[in-house]
């Protein structure tokens, strides 16, 4: 009896730990599977994934790919490229520092993703620039709506690309719903929206500030003309 009541408590042991690694809530909800939505990060180590640059500065951590605010690369980037797509992720930031960060979407290998892709921006609450906002169109579109919770909390985020449809939302609320044919100029030095790729590499960026993402899923959508 006690030796079957010590397998029995191995196998306990052994399934927990399986679930604990690969848990399906940490990765795609059960809705998200069935609407063909695939996860880019597998919650344990950065397999998937390569770093910009000098090594280091990223890490899978409790589920999370953490952006360290560490010497290193300056982004981690998706192993290939998107083009249209429903693109999910949550994100939390520290109760100390800026929280600086940033999402892309659409950019190329080289260059600063802000300006030569797109960039979606991560930065603690109550940010004083209106275009440099958590949820932002780096530098472009500001969120129309304070959305983002409280530093300490998880955010989620939903972006859509479809075509020259931009849309982000933010825990339930929408930022914004755009075309890059409504923004044909820019300011200063700046590369036009409608200048800019519709095919890239997703990404987080480290910048001097730790930052964690889960939760990362993508869903293809089918190629547009508009």
């Amino acid at each position: 009896m006690n030796r079957h009541i010590a397998t029995m408590a191995l196998v306990w042991v052994g399934i927990a730990a399986c679930a604990l690694a690969q848990d399906p809530d940490d990765l795609l909800t059960f809705e998200e599977a069935h609407e063909g939505f695939v996860p880019l990060f597998n919650g344990m180590d950065l397999s998937g994934w390569w770093i910009r640059g000098e090594q280091g500065g990223f890490v899978a951590e409790g589920g999370s790919l953490v952006t360290l605010g560490e010497p290193g690369g300056d982004y981690i980037f998706a192993d290939r490229e998107y083009a249209n797509f429903v693109f999910r992720y949550q994100y939390k930031v520290q109760t100390t520092g800026e929280g600086n960060s940033g999402v892309a979407i659409r950019t190329p290998k080289a260059g600063d993703p802000a300006f030569q892709g797109m960039e979606i921006q991560v930065i603690r609450p109550n940010w004083e620039v209106p275009y440099q906002r958590s949820g932002a169109l780096y530098s472009v579109v500001p969120p129309q709506v304070a959305a983002d919770k409280p530093a300490g909390e998880w955010n989620d985020v939903e972006i859509l690309c479809d075509g020259t449809r931009i849309r982000t939302t933010m825990n339930g609320q929408v930022l914004y719903d755009i075309k890059t044919t409504d923004y044909p100029v820019t300011k200063d030095w700046q590369k036009k929206l409608t200048d800019r790729p519709m095919k890239g590499y997703i990404g987080f960026q480290n910048h001097g500030n730790r930052v964690e993402f889960r939760m990362i899923r993508l869903k293809e959508l089918p190629g547009q003309e508009n």
